[in-house]
């Protein structure tokens, strides 16, 4: 059978990221290699205004972010894999949902670069994504392992880096303040787009959140740049793991550690918000508002959405449209799931091991 080998071919022309020049003192401090093809296109959304209630509604092109797979996790991996690098890492242990993009973008970013990786898998709602997930991280060599609930998942995870001491640990999410870093390196590039007349300074930035790493950089990111934007999360796990709180600490240890480098950094305060109207029944689940919210996505990309990010974020950029407060306001959709879908060989499915053949069983609700 053949097998997903994605081939990395180095960004052409990017020697450093934006924010080595804002913050000298980080280069040559802080590991980072090219993976990304910036910068990503900010545009109207014109394919689903009639939806969204008119104009006003920008989205920033993060689903193209690389020919190998796109998505917000790669700004991350720039430096989350310059340092895995660093520290001589040739095995990668990480976990996330049976949907997880994160875990797809590992696999398909460690095969690349020569990485073997294992994930362990935690039970969420079964959709027609999930399956393609799943045979994506087996066709790219991914080790998978069925992590069950939360806690079991935990212990799985904990047993596969025990067993393999040479592994290293790519957090859930790849949510931590070294991988935050690619986000605030995202809104310097924003703030170039803007000032370079490509859109509006946005007013909101409604983005999907779920380990909160991506929203606490670009609320972060907004108040270095002494913007008044108001940076939106959607919601989309429990309120236990994503709250005002979580994100306000995930923010704090990521401004400690720029801190370290500009030590002006630790005054900003970010100005960030939650939503939480589109959660549905749960992480993963499909609700009627997220199944519109996929169909959305598919106008305004061409691809299939999915319920567990996407299709919940449009869902709540829809309803915040239609609100008097953000009505007439620019509002840039930051697009964080992927486009680039690798083709899944014929055959993947007999990789799937026994304890995750449930995963394609009986039909499939979206």
């Amino acid at each position: 059978m053949r097998s997903i080998s994605p081939v990395f071919s180095p960004p052409v022309g990017r020697v450093s990221p934006r924010l080595f020049d804002a913050i000298p003192a980080m280069r040559g401090a802080v590991p980072w290699r090219p993976l990304c093809h910036l910068p990503t296109a900010v545009e109207p959304c014109d394919a689903i205004a009639d939806a969204l209630g008119g104009a006003g509604v920008w989205a920033k092109r993060d689903d193209l972010v690389s020919p190998i797979y796109g998505g917000n996790k790669v700004r991350r991996f720039e430096f989350v894999f310059a340092d895995l690098a660093a520290r001589g890492a040739r095995r990668i242990v990480t976990t996330g949902g049976v949907a997880s993009t994160q875990v797809t973008a590992t696999a398909l970013f460690g095969q690349a670069l020569g990485l073997t990786v294992r994930a362990v898998l935690f039970d969420q709602p079964v959709t027609r994504f999930a399956r393609e997930a799943v045979l994506t991280d087996l066709a790219a060599g991914a080790e998978l392992i069925a992590g069950g609930g939360y806690v079991t998942s935990a212990w799985r995870t904990w047993r596969a880096l025990r067993d393999d001491p040479a592994a290293r640990l790519l957090l859930p999410g790849a949510s931590h303040p070294l991988a935050n870093l690619g986000y605030l390196d995202a809104m310097l590039e924003l703030d170039a787009q803007v000032r370079a007349g490509e859109m509006p300074r946005p007013d909101v930035i409604v983005v999907p959140t779920g380990s909160s790493g991506t929203l606490a950089a670009l609320s972060l990111g907004a108040a270095w740049l002494g913007w008044d934007t108001e940076v939106i999360g959607v919601r989309i796990t429990a309120l236990a793991a994503c709250n005002r709180l979580t994100v306000s600490l995930v923010a704090a240890a990521t401004r400690r550690f720029v801190a370290r480098f500009d030590p002006a950094f630790a005054r900003l305060r970010p100005r960030f918000s939650l939503y939480h109207g589109a959660i549905g029944p749960g992480y993963g689940a499909p609700s009627p508002e997220a199944i519109a919210g996929v169909a959305l996505m598919e106008r305004l990309t061409g691809l299939p959405g999915e319920v567990t990010y996407s299709g919940k974020a449009v869902a709540a950029l829809r309803a915040l449209c239609a609100t008097p407060r953000y009505r007439d306001r620019t509002i840039l959709f930051w697009h964080t799931l992927s486009s680039v879908r690798p083709p899944i060989p014929p055959g993947t499915e007999a990789l799937v091991p026994p304890t995750l053949r449930r995963v394609f069983e009986g039909p499939v609700p979206v």
